[in-house]
């Protein structure tokens, strides 16, 4: 007796729940871009009512997003405010320096061994692009290229591993520059384009301590260790700015009757 064939509805997704399934990775690669791209500062408030009205999904689906940005240290979910895009504090800056010094240089040994003239032409193409968005003082995308200058890298070093966790540290530096500094303080065109002209001379020794020197800049860019601003007491304020300061002498309080 012949078997009667499976039903379409046992063997297939539909195209609805196909599309459905991928609104967590376009939300995550939307974040992870407008991070990058600066339209997103630390701090920032993102409701899950707005990701739900934008995409048409409900908020299930899109706290599995925000679960996976949370898990990348991208947003912090605070009990009873919301989620907000996070702001690293100082520890977590070093931190994300330290982990891309450790890991870049070799990247830069890994490409000297593989790149191909096209891969090297590619660099110098992008950091041509660089050059062009700080002479037309466009900081903005001056600072979304230099961040993928390093995400190029990783990827034409041909580790996935390493590319998705760079990836990640990149998109957190911004967060760090956004917090700690500004525009001014990324990478500089010309760090990148020495770093390529080694790199098109295969000399290992050289593009490591160029990659190692261009991110010791950046940190004493970033977190240079200054003394914080020293707060106004409450007392100094109310001096300042209250109607009644023309006497600093301690007023005595005034007795209610009852």
């Amino acid at each position: 007796m012949p078997k009667k064939p499976q039903t379409a509805s046992i063997t297939a997704e539909t195209p609805e729940a196909a599309s459905i399934d991928r609104v967590p990775d376009e939300i995550y690669d939307t974040v992870v871009h407008a991070i990058l791209d600066r339209a997103l500062d630390p701090g920032t408030k993102l409701p899950e009512e707005v990701f739900c009205s934008h995409y048409g999904v409900s908020r299930t689906i899109v706290r599995v997003a925000i679960q996976r940005l949370q898990q990348d240290r991208l947003v912090d979910v605070q009990p009873y405010k919301g989620c907000f895009v996070v702001v690293p504090d100082l520890k977590e800056a070093r931190d994300i320096i330290a982990a891309r010094k450790a890991i870049e240089p070799y990247i830069i040994r890994r490409l000297v061994e593989i790149a191909t003239d096209k891969d090297i032409a590619a660099l110098k193409s992008h950091v041509d692009a660089e050059d062009s968005a700080y002479h037309r003082n466009d900081q903005r995308e001056a600072l979304r290229l230099s961040g993928q200058f390093h995400i190029l890298l990783s990827e034409v070093a041909n580790n996935g591993v390493l590319a998705v966790y760079l990836r990640n540290l990149i998109c957190r530096s911004a967060l760090v520059i956004a917090t700690y500094s500004d525009v001014t303080a990324c990478c500089k065109a010309h760090d990148h384009r020495q770093l390529v002209e080694l790199l098109m001379a295969r000399d290992t020794p050289a593009a490591m301590k160029q990659m190692e020197r261009h991110l010791d800049d950046i940190e004493h860019d970033l977190l240079q260790d200054e003394k914080p601003e020293e707060k106004p007491s409450l007392e100094s304020v109310l001096v300042k700015y209250s109607k009644s300061n023309a006497s600093t002498a301690p007023k005595k309080p005034i007795a209610v009757k009852g």
